[in-house]
């Protein structure tokens, strides 16, 4: 019985990563307007129950998201933290995130702007925020300084999508280290 418990839980892990993997593959190519249960599961090439049955209201699969993808984010500043040159990994990883897809990086943006607008999805956003500010912190004395860097980085993320020119890891890191 236990194995089949095991086996079933198992199954429903993988069902929920793949709707949320589908859920940020909807908000890339159609924004949050295009998050539904029917738009999901279809993305996800699942039954069209399996999104309203892990995840029941809308709200509740955009927050989902915006977690995973913080969670895949917090893994990534993991990464950089153990770096030899972890300010030079982190400028790195920032112009590789915006890569030569960007649409990634949009619909985090998106997500994280759309919970400015619900209270409610504020504290999944808030992950990004507060998992950068710890890294940066380490790095220099004042809570101000990492606030500023903090904001570099959002600010610069958000320019190089609206702008298509992304600066190069050298600038990024010396920008950085300049604010530090």
């Amino acid at each position: 019985m236990t194995v089949e418990l095991d086996g079933r839980r198992a199954r429903g892990a993988r069902t929920r990563k793949q709707l949320l993997e589908a859920t940020l593959r909807v908000v890339e190519r159609q924004g949050v307007a295009g998050v539904t249960h029917r738009s999901v599961t279809r993305e996800a090439g699942l039954p069209a129950t399996s999104a309203a049955y892990h995840f029941p209201s809308i709200d509740q699969l955009l927050e989902a998201a915006l977690l995973w993808a913080d969670e895949q984010n917090g893994q990534a500043l993991a990464d950089v933290a153990r770096a030899d040159d972890p300010v030079a990994a982190l400028a790195r990883w920032l112009v590789d995130d915006l890569g030569a897809d960007p649409s990634r990086c949009i619909a985090e943006y998106e997500l994280f702007l759309h919970a400015a607008r619900r209270p409610t999805l504020r504290p999944a956003a808030t992950r990004w925020l507060v998992d950068l500010h710890a890294l940066v912190r380490r790095w220099t004395p004042t809570d101000d300084r990492a606030a500023m860097v903090c904001a570099y980085v959002d600010g610069m993320l958000i320019h190089a999508l609206v702008s298509g020119q992304t600066p190069t890891a050298a600038q990024v890191e010396t920008a950085i280290r300049d604010m530090l």
